[in-house]
């Protein structure tokens, strides 16, 4: 082989290499990276080259704010950071923010497509509630529309804590929780002790059976010591103490209520 022609064979190799022939550093090879989004920061056009050694420049420019994908990330021989847009497309990086990348764009955009629908959903709920304790507050006395609102809201106290003295709508004692599920619910005022409780409405014979929404009492006729709302088929709610919090109980021959009130 000729002496010239092992020269340019040479020449190319080291080329192909990523070495130079004129004694340049050698650059790092470009690495595949996550794909990520960047937007022009620069005030002027940024320039588009066909490889990040600045071969030749395309004829486009980037404007300044517009976005792009990144495909792959290198380092030139001078320590400068290139990003690669498109087939044969690099620009330096320093003209760029990173946006985000590609997946956690998306998924930035689920969450908070998700986190509007449980929002829409929660005030789709809020309006349905009040809605449904408008029509209860209208409704007349002994409509079975106040009752159902009554014993509504009532279950969904159940878990809540037992605090004595506690007016709600956190923590209840037994005469708290029907004084603030009945005004609530009902817009009815029951009182907000055992003692005004037991005087409210028309008074129910215990072995005739319930109706949803009635209070039933427990201990003498004339001092109770707990007080509970009838929820409808043999089960009622209450708060029952300390250990228990508010809770729904089925009615039992062993511990039948003594007294009931009909308010509604």
């Amino acid at each position: 082989m000729k002496k010239s022609n092992m020269i340019k064979f040479s020449a190319a190799a080291l080329t192909f290499l990523g070495i130079s022939a004129t004694g340049v550093k050698p650059v790092k090879q470009p690495a595949q990276a996550a794909s990520k989004q960047i937007k022009v920061i620069s005030k002027q056009y940024v320039t588009v080259w066909t490889n990040y050694q600045k071969g030749r420049h395309v004829a486009t420019h980037l404007k300044k704010g517009s976005s792009h994908f990144v495909y792959q990330t290198a380092t030139d021989s001078m320590g400068n950071l290139w990003y690669r847009i498109g087939k044969k497309e690099w620009v330096m990086a320093k003209y760029f923010n990173q946006v985000k990348s590609a997946k956690k764009a998306v998924k930035a955009k689920k969450v908070k497509k998700t986190k509007a629908k449980v929002k829409e959903t929660k005030s789709v709920k809020k309006a349905r509630s009040a809605a449904s304790l408008a029509v209860s507050w209208s409704a007349p006395m002994g409509s079975k529309a106040r009752a159902k609102a009554v014993v509504s809201l009532a279950k969904q106290q159940v878990g809540k804590a037992y605090v004595k003295g506690s007016k709600g709508p956190n923590a209840f004692d037994n005469a708290s929780l029907v004084a603030y599920v009945y005004k609530q619910a009902a817009g009815v005022n029951t009182g907000s002790s055992i003692k005004s409780q037991v005087k409210k409405g028309i008074a129910v014979d215990p072995s005739s059976g319930f109706a949803e929404g009635d209070l039933l009492f427990w201990g003498s006729k004339n001092k109770p010591y707990n007080v509970a709302i009838y929820v409808g088929d043999g089960k009622y709610v209450t708060a029952a103490g300390d250990q228990q919090g508010v809770v729904q109980a089925s009615l039992s021959t062993y511990f039948w209520p003594s007294r009931a009130r009909r308010v509604l």
